[in-house]
Order: C-alpha cells, then sequence, then structure tokens
C-alpha cells in the first residue's frame, strides 16, 4: 500500500490554461492572520518565505500563518531627501529595510526584531554624520547616502552626489556600473572599480520633467534596467539599454504604476487599477484590469505590489483587500452552475445514469468496471478496487489519498487512469505497470466544488471529456491537459523550523523557561537548539514554503542518534504529524543527554527530494551532578567496593528514573488534555465543516486516539484530577503500552473539539439505549444546536440516524 501515498503538484501536473491564460486568486487578509488588509509591499526570500508590509506591520508568511511585527516598536530614522511611499529591501547583511515618506527603519533578521538605534547601526556601518537617503542594490550592497555622497557600506568606497536635484534611485550593473537616477529623469553613470564618471543622459526632458518627478522604482534586467516613474497623477515605464546607453518609453498611463516583477520574460507592473503585463521578447502590453477570484466573480482593484514565489505563484498587495494569492497556472476544472445555459446539455447526458445500492450484499453507492476488466466498487468507507473475481479487494480511502470516504463517482480516462469523486473532492489514480502508483485529490482550491456528488453521474465524452455532477453544479474536464508527473524534476524545497513547543508551551526568541532564554535567535534562524536534562520533550514544526499546494507536500527525516533510517512523511501517511497545511509537527519524547542531528528534505513530488538535508541540531545537556568527571570517580570508588552491585543498582535507576519521569510527563499531558476538553464540555456543537467534508482543519484527531480517550476520560473524570497512572489507563484500553503511548503523543496536543463532540455522540447513544427521550430532548441535554444538528453529526460518526439505532437496539 506505501505505493499509494504518492500525490503530485498541480504546478507541474497542469499544462492547459484558460485561453486568455488570466490568473484565479484567492483572498488572504486579516481574517487569515494578516495584520491589515492594506498590504503595502511584497518580497519572496531567497529561500522562498514571503514578507508583506501591511500599515504598520511587518508580516512573514509560511504558508501556513503569519508571524508579524509592530513598526510600533521600531526606532524610525528621518530620512530628509526620500519622498516616496513603502519600499521594502533586503541586503546582504542580514537586514530587512523599510522607508516610507522622510523614515526607514531596520529589522534584524536574526531575531526578527527591530534595531532599537538607528543612529548606532548607521555609525556600525561606517557612516559619519546624517544619513540623507538609503539604498540597496540588486545585489544586496547597502548604500548611504550623505548631503553630496553616497557610500557603499561592503565596497568602502564613495561617489559624489548632486545636491541641486533629489536621488531617487541607486542601482548596479554586474558589480561594474554604478546608476544615479535623479527626479528630472537624469542618469549619472560611474566606474565602480575606478571612481571616475562615466557618462550621463536624461530618459526625457521639456514638460515631462515635472510631470513624474514624483518617485522611482527600479527592476534590473539583462544588460539594462525598468524603470517606474510617477507624478501626481501620471506613472511612466521606461527601459534602459546600459550597452546602447538608450531610453525607450514602453507605457504610459493616467493614475500610478506602483511596483513590477519579473518572472520569465513577463514584466509585471502593479498600478492604481489592476496591474500591465510587458511581454519583454515581443513587446506587447495587456492591462489586466478586472481580476478573477476563486468565487467566479471579476474584482476591479488597485494594486500596491505584485511578486512571485519560487514555485511561480503570483501575489498581489491590495489597499484594502488584504493579499490575492494565484497558483503557478489556473485548474483545468470547469464548474458550471445547475442554472448556466450551458449546464443543460451536460444534465440531459447524464440523466439516465445512477448508482446502486448495493455489491456482494454490502451497502455500495457506485460500481464501474474498467478496460483492464477490473471491478471499482464506491462506499461510504472507501473504493475498493478488485482486479478479478476472486481476488481480495484492494481499499483506497483516505489513508492512501483521497480527501473523503464516501465515493460516488468512478470513471476511466482515454490513458487508463481513474477519476474519482466523492463527497469531497475528486481524485486521480494513475496505474502504472498494471498497479495504483499516484492517488492524486483536488478540492474547492482547484475549482472543484466543495459539495458532495451524485451517485453514478460521471460520463466521458468522445472527445475524452469527462462531466460529473456534484449537487448544484456540472464539473466538467479533460484529462488530456493533465500530464504525469513522472518525467519531471522536483524544485528544490528550502524547509524552515518555524515553531517549538518544550514541555507543553510555546517557545519564540526571548522566552525564558526556567529562568533561562531558550533561543536567542528567531526561530526560522535557529539551528541549534540548547536544552537541559529536564527539557527533553519537545516538538518542533517544520514548513516546506508549498503555497501551491500543501496537502502535496512531503518529508524525508532522519534522526541519526535515535533510528538512522531514513523516513517519509506526508499527510496521508504520517499519522497526524504531517497536517492539511503542509506542516510538519515532529515530537520528541523523553530525549536523553546527548547530541541529536534532526536532517530533513521536503518535496512535491514523492520519493524526489533535491538538494542536500538541512540540519537542526538538539544538545540536551547533562545535570552536573551526572557530569563525566564526577561519575568517572564515583565508578572507580564504588568499583573498588563491588562492581556486580554498582552495575546492577546504576541499571535499575536509570530504568526507574526513566519510566517515572515518562510517565509523569504522560499523565499531565493527559489531564491538561481532559481539562481542555472540560473547557468546551458546554459549548453548543453546530454543523461541523469537516464531518460534511469541508477539510475543517481543526478536526485532526485519528480515529484510534479518540477511541482510546472515549474509554479514558471519563475514568479520569471519575477519579479525580491526577490520581491515576498510566498503567492503569492502558490496562483499561487493552492496548499494549508502546501503541497506547504513540497512539496518545499524535493527539494530545490537537484541538479536543473532536474529542468533546465524540464524548456528546456516546452519550447520545446511552440516553437512546436507556432512555424514552426524544431527538429533541436529546439535543437539548447534550449541547447541540439543533435536532438537525444531532442528527448530521450521529450519523457521519456511526453511519447510523439516531432513530435507526434506536431501533436496532
Amino acid at each position: 500500500m506505501r505505493r499509494f501515498f504518492g500525490c503530485i503538484l498541480l504546478t507541474f501536473f497542469v499544462i492547459g490554461v484558460h485561453a486568455d491564460d488570466r490568473r484565479i486568486f484567492r483572498a488572504i487578509t486579516a481574517s487569515d492572520g494578516l495584520a491589515d488588509n492594506s498590504a503595502q509591499t511584497i518580497k519572496c526570500t531567497k529561500t522562498g518565505r514571503m514578507t508583506i508590509t501591511t500599515i504598520g506591520d511587518i508580516n512573514f508568511y509560511d504558508g501556513a500563518s503569519f508571524w508579524h511585527i509592530n513598526s510600533e516598536q521600531a526606532d524610525k530614522y528621518q530620512l530628509q531627501n526620500y519622498r516616496g511611499h513603502y519600499h521594502l529591501y533586503y541586503d546582504k547583511y542580514h537586514h530587512l529595510w523599510l522607508k516610507d515618506l522622510h523614515n526607514v527603519l531596520c529589522v534584524e533578521l536574526t531575531t526578527e526584531s527591530f534595531v532599537s538605534n538607528m543612529d548606532s547601526l548607521f555609525t556600525t556601518l561606517g557612516m559619519k554624520g546624517r544619513v540623507y537617503d538609503m539604498f540597496i542594490d540588486n545585489a544586496g550592497e547597502i548604500w548611504l547616502c550623505g548631503k553630496d555622497f553616497i557610500r557603499a557600506v561592503g565596497l568602502n568606497k564613495q561617489f559624489p552626489v548632486s545636491t541641486k536635484m533629489n536621488l531617487q534611485d541607486v542601482e548596479t550593473r554586474n558589480g561594474k556600473d554604478l546608476f544615479l537616477l535623479y527626479e528630472d529623469g537624469s542618469l549619472v553613470c560611474y566606474d565602480i572599480a575606478t571612481g571616475k564618471q562615466r557618462y550621463q543622459n536624461r530618459a526625457y526632458d521639456g514638460e515631462m520633467v515635472a510631470k513624474y518627478n514624483g518617485s522611482s522604482v527600479v527592476q534590473i534586467h539583462n544588460d539594462g534596467f525598468f524603470q517606474l516613474r510617477n507624478g501626481d497623477e501620471h506613472g511612466i515605464l521606461l527601459h534602459y539599454d546600459a550597452a546602447r546607453r538608450e531610453w525607450s518609453t514602453l507605457l504610459e498611463v493616467d493614475g500610478s504604476l506602483n511596483n513590477m516583477a519579473i518572472h520569465g520574460d513577463v514584466l509585471y507592473i502593479a498600478s492604481h487599477q489592476g496591474y500591465y503585463t510587458y511581454d519583454i521578447p515581443t513587446g506587447n502590453i495587456v492591462h489586466e484590469n478586472a481580476l478573477l477570484l476563486t468565487s467566479g466573480r471579476r474584482m476591479e482593484t488597485d494594486v500596491n505590489a505584485v511578486e512571485f514565489d519560487r514555485q511561480g505563484g503570483m501575489w498581489i498587495g491590495t489597499e484594502r483587500r488584504g493579499l490575492l494569492y494565484a497558483r503557478p497556472l489556473n485548474s483545468p476544472f470547469r464548474t458550471i452552475r445547475y442554472d448556466e445555459p450551458e449546464s443543460a446539455k451536460y444534465y440531459a447526458l447524464l440523466e439516465d445514469l445512477q448508482g446502486i445500492k448495493e455489491f456482494n450484499g454490502k451497502k455500495a453507492n457506485v460500481m464501474y468496471i474498467d478496460s483492464r476488466r477490473w471491478t471499482w466498487v464506491g462506499t461510504s468507507t472507501g473504493l475498493y478496487l478488485y482486479k478479478s473475481p476472486q481476488a481480495k479487494p484492494i481499499l483506497i480511502n483516505r489513508r492512501t489519498g483521497m480527501l473523503n470516504n464516501v465515493i460516488h463517482n468512478v470513471i476511466e480516462d482515454n490513458m487508463h487512469n481513474m477519476w474519482v469523486a466523492s463527497s469531497y473532492g475528486i481524485t486521480c489514480l494513475q496505474i502504472v505497470n498494471g498497479d495504483v502508483k499516484y492517488v492524486t485529490s483536488f478540492n474547492n482550491e482547484d475549482n472543484v466544488p466543495n459539495e458532495t456528488f451524485i451517485d453514478g453521474k460521471a460520463l466521458k465524452l468522445e472527445d475524452g471529456t469527462i462531466v460529473m455532477q456534484s449537487l448544484d453544479h456540472v464539473v466538467v474536464f479533460n484529462p488530456a491537459e493533465f500530464r504525469s508527473l513522472l518525467s519531471q524534476q522536483p524544485i528544490q524545497m528550502y524547509p524552515k523550523l518555524t515553531g517549538m513547543l518544550l514541555n507543553g508551551s510555546y517557545v519564540n526568541a526571548g522566552t525564558e523557561v526556567n529562568g533561562r532564554v531558550i533561543l536567542t535567535k528567531a526561530i526560522t534562524r535557529t539551528s541549534e537548539i540548547n536544552l537541559n536534562y529536564d527539557e527533553n520533550t519537545v516538538t518542533l514544526t517544520f514548513s516546506a514554503l508549498n503555497f501551491a499546494r500543501p496537502l502535496q507536500t512531503f518529508y524525508r527525516v532522519r534522526i541519526k542518534e535515535l533510528d538512522n533510517k531514513w523516513q517519509t512523511y506526508s499527510f496521508y501517511n504520517s499519522g497526524g504529524l504531517v497536517d492539511r497545511r503542509g506542516l510538519l509537527h515532529m515530537p520528541l519524547v523523553g530525549l536523553r543527554p546527548g547530541t541529536y542531528h534532526i536532517e530533513l528534505l521536503a518535496s512535491v513530488v514523492p520519493d524526489k527530494f533535491v538538494g542536500e538535508p538541512y540540519v537542526w541540531v538538539v544538545n540536551v545537556y547533562e545535570p552536573w551532578w551526572r557530569s563525566s568527571g564526577l561519575l568517572v570517580a564515583m565508578a572507580l570508588l564504588l568499583l573498588t567496593l563491588v562492581v556486580v552491585n554498582f552495575l546492577l543498582y546504576n541499571k535499575n535507576t536509570r530504568l526507574r528514573v526513566k519510566r517515572n519521569s515518562d510517565e509523569g510527563d504522560m499523565v499531565r499531558r493527559i489531564q491538561n488534555f481532559a481539562d481542555r476538553c472540560e473547557v468546551f464540555d458546554k459549548e453548543v456543537i453546530g454543523f461541523d465543516e469537516e464531518e460534511q467534508g469541508g477539510g475543517n482543519m481543526d478536526s485532526e484527531l485519528s480515529p484510534e486516539f479518540m477511541n482510546i480517550m472515549v474509554v479514558v476520560l471519563p475514568y479520569i473524570k471519575e477519579r479525580g484530577a491526577n490520581k491515576f497512572s498510566v498503567r492503569e489507563l492502558v490496562d483499561l484500553t487493552g492496548k499494549d503500552v508502546t501503541t497506547f503511548y504513540q497512539t496518545i503523543s499524535t493527539g494530545i496536543y490537537k484541538n479536543p473539539r473532536a474529542m468533546t463532540r465524540m464524548l456528546r455522540l456516546v452519550k447520545v447513544q446511552e440516553l437512546l439505549r436507556t432512555t424514552d427521550k426524544t431527538i429533541e430532548e436529546i439535543s437539548e441535554d447534550c449541547y447541540f444546536e439543533s435536532p438537525n444538528c444531532l442528527i448530521s453529526n450521529f450519523y457521519h460518526q456511526f453511519r447510523v440516524t439516531p432513530r435507526g439505532y434506536r431501533l436496532s437496539i
């Protein structure tokens, strides 16, 4: 079954796009953790992390959550000569700089905190006297501007600057040419090596000087650069060919041109309305003034910034609508509402198709026999494959890559792969050499409707197009627009450490534990963690920065000191270690003193990892009374008395200490989970999206974990706080100790809402068995929002209605 765990990244999987090649955007706003909906600038770092500035905050995004720091805490330095607005830079000295209308502030990236004394920083960088403006070139070099000169920090070189005109931009080319760009459109070029002026020229003159003297943005490209200039009401896009020393005007607009980014051979220009694309080889310009959203509507909005991540995803910053993110390529799935005229012809084709009620005496929804004479049977517990009538069926379900276990449709495409529709999403099963090798699922983020599909309503047309019917839509797609990832090479990914849980508490840079700071650097910049012997239970969270399809994230992990074997984890096979957001949560429980090396690789393709593994070091120190010298002295002393007794005593003591310590930790964690369940004890339960197939991330507890806790929690409540032992709980559940510890460890830190719901449903079962209360009364007694809500939750948990359950007793 391990070959089922492979999944395919849509970024490389798709070759067909809409005719107009417009991207489909998903909104990321304050409700998703962004500090504010006014996104001013966006930068993608070399490792793929996104940095977004909003009004008053700098936001770091790891693909699942935001970490932001507020500029109210920063020391803002006044730049007399800077008249523009938000401008974000990264330098090569581990700083982030943010300029805005006569001010600049700086973030020390090793700690992700603001520099507290800007005067001291500029002095450290070698600047004597007042800084009037500052710039970062494309190589990450810092240029500090005095009253009549500009100085390169790393090069220790200084060049003259005009005092008659405002210097608006500085850029370099190939480490040889220095370009100084002034407000009047003039350019002065210096030879960096000799410090001599090479030449000067001007992009325009006359009325255009006053028209475009407001601000400037520069983007280096090949042997020249693009430049945006703005005035009060006008913007212009220019290109400078450094080899020919020639300027070209590419675009003039009424309004502002705010920022730009190059992706492939296309220049993207953010503007006061939408964005422009400039095809560099052909010179073709297109204005995308209305952006297509995942909801299907088009939105007209200003664009402050545009950026591309390492996967090719497009990010847009707007003034009031937050971030807009588009995957590298549009989805090939077309979703047509039932009330749209085009849907009528598809409904007519599907009208006579229907599912089944049972197969071999068991309940089933659909049956399909493919060209290989294989039989596929869709049930409420997964998809069963019978390669022959006598063969044992192969089960394909959520554990092997499906998004939902309730299967409604199965159909074969022209390439003999299978397409499966469930109560949540569509899945492609790739058949290679007579086996299901890859299971790739698509959900609402891929333009698949977030609703149940109808049993048996699937059809392949003559041209290979597949049509599937859901509750309110028809989904149309052609598998010919997909291609196998087998021939593709995965991109290199740079996993980041994004979170740390120590003995049950979250730890960030500067957080004190037992009076000691554990992390002196920001968590994302930390590569070595030093712990005391009693700080030996750690959960580390890693992100692969897979923005396009986080569910299709694969990790390869090895800890040499614990197990020298490589382990591959994904959302589908990790037992909860990899969540729906693509984050890896790695628990390290009861570490003995010593040094541990965590080696980690990430990929979007199973079994294909690029580059050398990233390494994090965890040191767990011995207590002073167990230092090597003291232990040797004691050993020598005791050895002279009685060698055999000492060895036996030492061995038994270590085993006893470890057992008691591990059991104490586990008792505290279980009691803590029980207490968290109590918090939600009286909370009214409404319709839960995850149980309806909506993919709610809060419900990630495994069935094994919940089955154990259903038995354990009432016992804990009866005995009282911490008045139980792990041995008692193990005996109570009938599990072996290893299985009990592993199952509890995977879920003990997760959200207990699903557990509370399970306990309520168990109580409902009891009331149905032992009382004559009505469903309405039981719903009220068990704190469900309504009887319908109780019935829905009960059915999705036990696959029988409350009435049916009562009748079956």
